[in-house]
């Protein structure tokens, strides 16, 4: 689609109705919506303007003369007065977002943007006027802070979340222009409406069935993204990030596996939209995930020419997507970035909440930062060219939240699990959907892990010392070392007394029937010493003043956390469990 014609398309499916800007002052509504309006061929107008205009006051007289409550009553007015005789793009002062009224009116009469931007940003900009009514006060800073913690969660309701950073104005339109022509669906949208919303999308598979695409949204305010699940999904990646994005250069990160099979795919789809600035290929395997390897990417990063604006794309398995989502969090203080996910463990879990880093001799993950993307891609397809014993590993994170939460898709994976080993076939998305939204439902509640989020590590304390114990080779992947950990959790459980007999064997016989570990000594090689195992959980992220953390369990579906274990328990456990 040209540029001309996506701008006929946005204009014609909004009929009547505006694009209304809000934001706090500084945010950019009036140059960002001038040049708006100047690119869709639409008038512009300021919606303070209009009221100095009618009340031939300043804003500022109108709060002296006549006070806030006054102002207030008269901008409720001229908004509703100008939705009324729409197309237009439409700046809104701070405060009119704040009123319910003016917010059902402009969901009902318009689409709504917030142009959000940090403390710092906002202050710079409105330091050099003084025609800010409520920052004449002694503290302006402070007063701003207190503005942003009362409003920036009413305009988070928007219906976009666009940043305004410090760039040039005609990116963020760009971005603009392509989120809203992302929200439109004219195949449900009635004629001259638009309709806001996630684009139906669908694809036929190799067998000539049609699968539709999924869109699960990760809700987190001004940093919300979504998680698009189906097949045949990486030859339109370039359009799909377009779209969402703004027109962009993209550098993408994957490893050797990867690009045998799909980097010229994913290539030439950005080479189509002009956004591709080059690709990186690494080393595959859990050892790449190193310091030795971060600041060489971060260098080649900074080489392909991205900016701020620009875009990291991994495209791999866990260990590029922690990698490069960490390059991409410390590369210029921070650019966005694009999950392209080809596991199936990455797929239903790694690609999603944000969680980037690296591997250390003493633990697994203890560097990083949380980062979120700005979209996941999980095209279904491409887990076709997976090993077996990859797709097997990254079921155990599906079985997870069953496990964790959900009893009833536990059951439904006890019965439909060979389905989902199927390529792209009904079955295999829906078990991506259905963990894909357990986790953005959690990571929504508890994004840094404070919390909730904890419940998800269900296996991986143990999993992650026995990672480290056979020193991240092949011979534990990180799923296996999962379904393991999760074994062992049920089987701790049901030892402290706290969830019924026989519970964990049935854990086991399903973890076994597919073909996964289920016990320590199915390990290859050595033995395990259960005193190196309880040094590696001591490195434990999760460890807090010097307690270890374990995901424990009630039962199926009844996961909790707890740091009331009492080490010499785990330690006699973990030697009967090996037979030491």
């Amino acid at each position: 689609m040209t540029e001309m014609e996506a701008i006929d398309t946005i204009k014609a499916r909004l009929g009547r109705r505006s694009i209304v800007l809000v934001g706090l002052m500084g945010c950019g509504k009036s140059s960002i919506g001038k040049r708006l309006a100047a690119r869709l061929g639409l008038p512009f107008l300021d919606a303070d303007e209009e009221i100095e205009r009618a009340a031939a006051k300043s804003i500022n007289e109108i709060f002296s003369d006549h006070g806030e409550q006054h102002f207030r009553d008269g901008e409720r007015r001229v908004i509703a007065r100008l939705l009324e005789n729409g197309p237009m793009i439409l700046a809104t002062g701070g405060g009119a977002y704040m009123h319910p009224a003016t917010r059902e009116n402009i969901r009902e009469h318009g689409i709504s943007v917030w142009l959000r931007a940090d403390l710092p940003v906002l202050m710079r900009r409105v330091s050099k006027r003084d025609t800010r009514p409520l920052l004449r006060t002694g503290n302006p800073e402070a007063t701003m802070r207190n503005l942003i913690e009362t409003r920036y969660p009413v305009y988070a309701e928007a219906d976009l979340t666009v940043e305004s950073r410090d760039e040039a104005h005609e990116v963020i339109v760009t971005e603009i222009v392509h989120r809203i022509l992302s929200m439109t669906t004219p195949q449900a949208a009635p004629s001259g409406a638009l309709k806001v919303g996630s684009p139906a999308m669908s694809n036929a598979t190799s067998q000539g069935s049609v699968v539709a695409a999924r869109s699960v949204g990760v809700e987190l305010a001004n940093r919300s993204y979504d998680v698009l699940i189906g097949p045949t999904l990486l030859p339109d990646a370039g359009r799909l990030i377009k779209e969402r994005l703004g027109a962009v250069k993209c550098g993408i990160v994957t490893d050797e596996n990867v690009a045998s099979h799909h980097l010229a795919t994913l290539e030439e789809s950005l080479k189509a939209e002009g956004m591709l600035a080059g690709s990186i290929i690494l080393k595959p395997g859990e050892a790449t995930k190193s310091f030795r390897e971060l600041a060489p990417l971060c260098e080649r990063l900074l080489e392909l020419g991205l900016e701020r604006g620009d875009i990291v794309v991994p495209f791999g398995g866990g260990v590029i997507g922690d990698l490069a989502g960490f390059a991409a969090g410390i590369l210029r203080r921070g650019v966005r970035f694009v999950q392209i996910p080809t596991s199936l463990l990455a797929q239903v879990d790694s690609s999603v909440g944000g969680k980037t880093g690296i591997n250390t001799p003493q633990g697994k993950n203890l560097i990083g930062v949380f980062h979120q993307p700005n979209l996941v891609i999980a095209d279904t397809n491409v887990l076709a060219t997976l090993a077996a014993r990859e797709v097997r590993a990254g079921y155990a994170e599906v079985a997870k939240y069953g496990l964790l939460g959900d009893a009833k898709f536990f059951e439904w994976l006890e019965a439909n699990w060979r389905g989902v080993f199927g390529n792209s076939g009904p079955d295999l998305t829906h078990a991506i959907e259905t963990s894909v939204k357990a986790k953005a439902a959690i990571v929504a509640r508890d994004e840094h892990e404070t919390g909730d989020r904890a419940l998800l590590n269900l296996g991986h304390t143990f999993g992650h010392a026995l990672e480290a114990w056979t020193e991240y080779s092949d011979r534990l992947l990180h799923g296996e070392g999962v379904a393991i950990g999760m074994c062992l959790a049920f089987r701790l459980s049901e030892h402290l007394g706290l969830s019924p007999k026989g519970t964990a064997e049935r854990v086991t016989r399903h973890l076994k029937a597919v073909g996964l570990p289920v016990h320590i000594n199915d390990i290859p090689g050595e033995k395990a010493d259960p005193d190196a195992l309880m040094r590696s959980m001591a490195q434990d992220k999760k460890v807090q003043r010097g307690r270890l953390t374990f995901i424990l369990v009630r039962g199926i579906g009844e996961a909790f956390v707890t740091r009331d274990v009492d080490p010499a328990e785990v330690r006699a456990f973990l030697a009967r469990e090996i037979g030491a």
